[in-house]
């Protein structure tokens, strides 16, 4: 017998009101396993943030503009 039909079989054996409590712990589980997760993929995101502004300091006192990106990359000539 496997352990989801075990705990099927236990729930049915409850009285309503035990099994609403049932229902209300496993929601419980959900919001925490919810929030983890939030939380897990906030701190990637924060992560990825902290790389992208780390490198920003290599354009620092360089002349670049929107033309100039252009120019370089269509390889345009004036």
């Amino acid at each position: 017998m496997s352990t989801l039909e075990m705990a099927i079989q236990k729930i049915r054996q409850l009285t309503p009101e035990q099994r609403n409590k049932v229902i209300k712990f496993i929601e419980v589980i959900e919001l925490q396993s919810n929030y983890q997760q939030k939380n897990t993929n906030s701190e990637i995101n924060t992560h990825q943030d902290q790389d992208f502004f780390s490198l920003a300091g290599i354009w620092e006192n360089k002349n670049i503009t929107i033309e100039s990106l252009r120019e370089e990359a269509w390889n345009r000539e004036k």
